[in-house]
């Protein structure tokens, strides 16, 4: 593997550190969107078992990212998870607000095109 890229993937792991720790921490965030809950309906999952496969993300599933967020300050992170044969688009960012962080996440939702990732083999 490159140094970019290796760079890149500790990026990616410091990342998903710093956002799990602040799930478990004060909890996750998720913007109500109605694709993310349609698809939460059409493949049957409850809010904790999105929380359950966002914590259990890893480098491997990672697609883009950060991106600079145009909306806000910050920047997010885009991931993908195979969930009973649905490729789920996830996009996340850890967001300040009066001075705290939170974890966010923006869509959870079955992808619209086909992802790539990086660091699978």
């Amino acid at each position: 593997m490159d140094e970019t890229k290796s760079k890149l993937e500790q990026y990616v792991r410091q990342f998903l550190y710093e956002f799990k720790a602040l799930v478990l921490e004060k909890g996750l965030f998720v913007t109500e969107r109605v694709k993310n809950k349609e698809s939460l309906i059409e493949l049957g999952l409850t809010a904790k078992q999105r929380e359950e496969i966002i914590l259990a993300l890893s480098t491997i599933d990672y697609n883009a990212g950060p991106i600079k967020d145009e909306y806000k300050t910050g920047q997010y992170w885009v991931f993908g998870k195979h969930v009973e044969g649905v490729e789920i688009y996830i996009k996340l960012k850890i967001a300040e607000q009066d001075g705290d962080e939170h974890a966010i996440c923006f869509s959870f939702h079955k992808s619209e095109q086909p992802l790539s990732y990086p660091f699978k083999q």
